[in-house]
């Protein structure tokens, strides 16, 4: 743990015993006056208590500094730190309610929080009704929290927290006067912040010669200010229509005044966007990124409204010259994606998408435009599907039964590749292979003559080759997502993912690689592989939103992105990367 000044060792005492006491109340309020150093001491929790040594009984899971936030915020910062994906309260509560491992969250400054009655009332006490969860918060007696009763009070105005002996000392060392005694505010002579009004910041924005505001010299601290005013008053004002002020400023400050503006006031498309994007641009530091975020969001805007879709198309281009390693090409809204896979066969060039009632189309890469419907048996919901070059299609069904839906006379060309009848039984080698049920598919376009490869339950990873079926248990626990490609002509290339979190690439043959290509703290949702004009490319998404990419020849090649939610499925067509979102699907153009 860091030191602790004015002495103050008792109080951070107090606190390190609340948390390694098992029958200590879950919730525990740091009160004090203006001044007492109630965030000092919340700070210095949260340095001890986020170090990656810390032990189990110390260690602080996630922190909220409140100032300033709203509901939105707090919700989308809390689900980034927890690694779930959560857009409102009741997505949170859920996730965590299905984890009981102890959380113990910090939540500095609650009194400058937007609304601080409603965070409490929304977020913070239905928390605390999770028995696995505890808060500790910097809070007034008058917020009331209803789920945990007889709360610890830590309040810093009283003596007994703070050592007299080692009070004077510190005064003696900075120089202060030591009649302050017991709040360190009043001995440094700190005054309160005033919060500057809208009309006076907005006339400190820098303007072009040609008279509009220049918002990139303004600096995101000004406008972030802005941000911050609107929302005190509800009105957005000038703030509204313009893009550029969405991205440039800091993302807390945005989503608290979208959140507290009156409906209308914001355009339906930037409004949309910035909610549909919100997980990830909360945490986002660079207005760079922020703006292919944003970007990528209001390109899935509904066309249906003419007014909806030249708002989006504006944004969209104002926003467009960002610079950066990764672009959205299109985005079609297409709700209810449940498996996604890369076309072989006839169906090569396009992106094979099942809708949640097992419904498949066939998509064309370039632009998101719906190329074909496949018939299919059922249908049925989908947990995965795969393209053969012979033109077969594998359909792996939500309860583990597997299904051949072999290539029509209409269907076009196809490669060599496994006729249905030996394509049938090597997949019903697979499945007798499989340790538990089967979970995903892979087929890989540049092996004609091989059977699509199968991950099950029982973390074990399938793949079939002369007659002969061969396995590998890559997992603790199932196998979530998978890929297959060639490393090298004849030579088979699978990437698997599971609920440990691990990406692990096993050559079908040869011994699995001893270490995991990657390793998360969440599930893996989606894997790619592919081969780009720079070489073999592998893609992985998470299950709390995170998407990396990288080169596994060129350890330095790692991108990561966030695009607001968790990819479903991922594809690879050259450096354009699919990626299946529950609001439909997204293409993004890859730039070394």
């Amino acid at each position: 743990m860091p030191p602790l000044r004015a002495g103050r060792r008792a109080a951070g005492a107090a606190l390190l015993g609340w948390l390694g006491d098992r029958r200590a109340p879950r919730l525990c309020r740091v009160s004090g006056s203006p001044g007492s150093g109630r965030t000092h001491l919340l700070a210095w929790l949260i340095a001890g208590g986020t170090a990656p040594d810390t032990p189990m009984e110390r260690r602080i899971n996630a922190f909220l500094p409140a100032d300033g936030y709203g509901v939105r915020a707090a919700v989308w910062q809390l689900g980034q730190q927890l690694d779930v994906p959560a857009r409102t309260p009741g997505d949170l509560l859920d996730r965590l309610a299905a984890d009981p491992r102890r959380t113990v969250i910090c939540v500095p400054e609650l009194d400058l929080a937007l609304d601080p009655v409603r965070l409490v009332a929304e977020l913070l006490d239905p928390l605390l009704e999770l028995p696995h969860v505890r808060l500790v918060v910097e809070a007034t007696s008058d917020l009331v929290f209803t789920a945990a009763t007889g709360p610890a009070e830590l309040d810093l105005d009283d003596p007994r927290w703070t050592d007299r002996e080692r009070w004077d000392a510190w005064c003696e060392r900075e120089g202060l006067d030591p009649a302050g005694y017991p709040n360190p505010g009043r001995a440094l002579g700190a005054e309160p912040p005033r919060p500057p009004a809208f009309a006076d910041l907005l006339a400190g924005v820098p303007l072009r010669p040609d008279g509009g505001p220049d918002l990139p010299a303004a600096g995101t601290e000004l406008l972030t200010a802005l941000w911050a005013a609107a929302a005190r008053t509800g009105d957005l004002g000038p703030l509204a229509a313009d893009p550029l002020l969405y991205v440039l400023a800091e993302p807390v400050a945005v989503t608290a005044a979208l959140e507290g503006a009156a409906p209308g006031t914001a355009p339906a498309a930037l409004d949309a966007a910035w909610r549909a994007a919100g997980p990830a641009l909360i945490d986002t530091p660079q207005p760079g990124v922020r703006a292919h975020q944003l970007r990528a969001r209001l390109l899935g805007t509904d066309p249906a409204d003419p007014a909806v879709a030249a708002a989006a198309a504006f944004a969209a281009d104002r926003l467009g010259a960002a610079p950066g390693r990764w672009a959205a090409r299109w985005a079609r809204r297409h709700p209810g994606a449940a498996a996604a896979a890369p076309g072989a066969g006839p169906y090569r060039g396009q992106w094979l998408l099942a809708d949640a009632g097992g419904a498949v189309h066939a998509l064309s890469p370039a632009d998101g435009t719906v190329v074909g419907r496949i018939a299919v048996p059922g249908p049925k919901p989908l947990r995965a599907l795969a393209a053969t070059p012979g033109g077969s299609l594998v359909l792996l069904d939500a309860w583990g039964g597997l299904d051949l839906v072999a290539p029509g006379v209409a269907s076009g060309p196809t490669a060599p590749g496994l006729d249905p009848y030996a394509l049938d039984e090597a997949l019903a080698r697979l499945r007798a292979a499989a340790d538990g049920e089967p979970l995903v598919l892979a087929a890989a376009p540049g092996l004609p003559d091989e059977a699509p490869a199968l991950g099950d339950s029982g973390g074990g990873v399938h793949w079939y080759q002369g007659g002969a079926v061969l396995s590998e248990k890559l997992h603790t626990g199932p196998v979530t997502a998978l890929a297959a490609d060639a490393a090298a002509p004849g030579v088979p290339l699978l990437a698997s993912g599971g609920l440990d979190g691990a990406v692990r690439l096993w050559g079908p043959g040869s011994e699995p690689m001893p270490e995991p290509a990657d390793r998360r703290r969440c599930p893996v949702t989606a894997l790619a592989l592919g081969s780009g004009p720079s070489g073999l490319l592998l893609a992985a998404a998470w299950s709390d939103g995170l998407i990396r990419v990288r080169r596994p020849e060129r350890p330095d090649s790692v991108l990561d992105l966030r695009l607001g939610s968790p990819a479903g499925g991922l594809s690879l067509v050259g450096d354009v990367l699919l990626v299946g979102l529950d609001e439909g699907p997204l293409a993004l153009d890859l730039r070394d």
